[in-house]
């Protein structure tokens, strides 16, 4: 059929009272109606004097004959000849003698003696040497009979010509019509948008044509429809997708000039102090190193508006090789240095193809198993911000597990600190700008659990934050192919 195979076909007719059904079927009746009767009246004209001349034609053979054979015959023994004759032929006869008198001396009845208009014979008999002439013509009551015969049937033929004109017009009609309204209402659905219905007249006349022509149209606009409602959709994505961002940015504007107003307002109070010279302000060293500290973490805190800007407003993330193990085992080393004087501890398990390997296995083939493709320096910091939150969320003298693993055609990065729980209610909303589970925390821009979201959601990579037995895990699975090369498409 077609490529819509959900269409079913239209079986059912539009009703017989239609316009078109009734206007075709009594302009059909009229016109074989029309022809009919005039057929019936050439008839009536025309075969009398048709079957006339066709007697005629047959009586002058038949006088013909009946002529050589007098020629042949005496007088006296012409009477059976005229008499076989006129019972074969039923013609009237007018026999002359040489002085154009009629002859009368034969007994038969059919022997005129007035003059009648016909053909004329001369011949002579055997036994004679006058000459004769035989006129014949047709008898009358012959065209009489065919005209009362046809009087006659005017009324059983006008009966039979209106039946007969009035079946074929309701048979011709509807077989004419029938498609061409099915046709027209199909066309009023489709006009309506419903393509449910298919034409079934695949023929090869016009109305074929015109029926493979509806279907066509049928299959294009559908497939034009379709493709005007998948870009909708596409466009009211892409316009929910643009109202959540612009929301999100006056949340995160929001949110940082609340962050930006207090620590600067604590600094301009500080500096206002010392320049009056009042109260505990007079020791300037002292504050001025903690407005120094409060401008430094200002710093760092632009410093991640900067890098949150730069990606919301990128287009397409950077795709380069990384090798992934070398950044996590580079990352790990930083962070310990930094977790040595809180007295934690950082391990780090990198197991590439087979998990009995040694737990740190960095050398050529594993860096080849852990290559991806993304924006290192991106990276480094969604991965870094993972290590960091654990060292700084982790009591004393706990522990921080660092672990990538690569099975199944998936890249798994993990981080577990122990000592620690979150409650759940929290859990959902971590990875939110300028959100702090721990609300006494003074460490902090709240902003780097978010920065890692934007990273990892820029290349589709699924990551979870939970708790489990005896403290905190999170994971991040990046999927890889054959080669260890990381798998990103960007959606249009």
């Amino acid at each position: 059929m077609n490529r819509f195979t959900d269409k079913h076909t239209l079986h059912s007719s539009n009703k017989l009272t239609s316009r078109l059904t009734v206007m075709t079927f009594l302009l059909l009746l009229l016109l074989s109606s029309a022809i009919s009767l005039f057929a019936y009246g050439c008839i009536w004209f025309f075969l009398p004097g048709a079957d006339l001349k066709r007697a005629q034609r047959s009586l002058d053979q038949e006088t013909q004959q009946l002529i050589s054979s007098l020629w042949t015959t005496c007088k006296s023994d012409s009477e059976p000849l005229f008499t076989d004759f006129i019972r074969r032929t039923g013609a009237e006869l007018l026999l002359l003698d040489h002085e154009k008198a009629p002859v009368s001396f034969y007994s038969f009845e059919k022997i005129h003696a007035a003059p009648i208009a016909g053909n004329r014979y001369p011949f002579r008999f055997k036994d004679s040497s006058q000459e004769y002439l035989l006129i014949t013509r047709c008898h009358p009551a012959r065209t009489d009979e065919i005209q009362t015969a046809l009087r006659r049937s005017i009324p059983f033929a006008a009966v039979l010509i209106v039946l007969l004109s009035a079946l074929c017009a309701f048979v011709f009609s509807r077989s004419t019509t029938r498609p061409i309204i099915q046709i027209s209402a199909i066309a009023d659905r489709i006009a309506s948008l419903d393509f449910s219905w298919y034409c079934p007249y695949l023929r090869d006349d016009e109305i074929g044509v015109l029926s493979r022509s509806i279907n066509e149209l049928s299959d294009r606009l559908h497939a034009a429809l379709e493709e005007i409602q998948r870009r909708n959709t596409l466009l009211s994505d892409e316009l929910l997708l643009e109202k959540e961002h612009e929301r999100r940015r006056m949340l995160f504007f929001s949110g940082v000039s609340h962050e930006l107003k207090t620590p600067i307002a604590v600094v301009i109070g500080q500096l206002e102090g010392m320049q009056a010279n009042v109260g505990v302000y007079r020791d300037r060293d002292k504050y001025l190193a903690r407005s120094a500290e409060i401008l430094q973490s200002l710093n760092h805190f632009i410093q991640e508006m900067l890098l949150v800007s730069h990606m919301d407003l990128s287009d397409e993330p950077a795709l380069q090789p990384v090798g992934l193990a070398a950044l996590v085992e580079a990352l790990t080393a930083e962070y310990a240095k930094y977790a040595q004087p809180l007295f934690i501890d950082i391990h780090l398990d990198i197991r590439a193809g087979n998990p009995a390997k040694n737990p740190v296995d960095t050398d050529a083939k594993a860096q080849d198993e852990f290559l991806i493709r993304g924006d290192e320096m991106l990276l480094k910091k969604a991965l870094g911000n993972v290590i960091g939150n654990a060292v700084t969320h982790s009591p004393k003298h706990q522990s921080v597990s660092v672990a990538l693993s690569r099975t199944d055609g998936w890249i798994q990065f993990t981080v577990q600190n122990t000592g620690v729980h979150i409650d759940e209610k929290h859990l959902p909303h971590l990875f939110e700008a300028f959100y702090r589970a721990d609300k006494s925390a003074r460490y902090g821009s709240g902003l780097g659990l978010y920065i890692t979201r934007m990273i990892l959601d820029t290349y589709h990579v699924r990551h979870t934050i939970e708790n489990v037995e005896g403290g905190v895990r999170f994971t991040a699975c990046f999927p890889a192919d054959a080669s260890g090369a990381f798998l990103h498409t960007i959606s249009t």
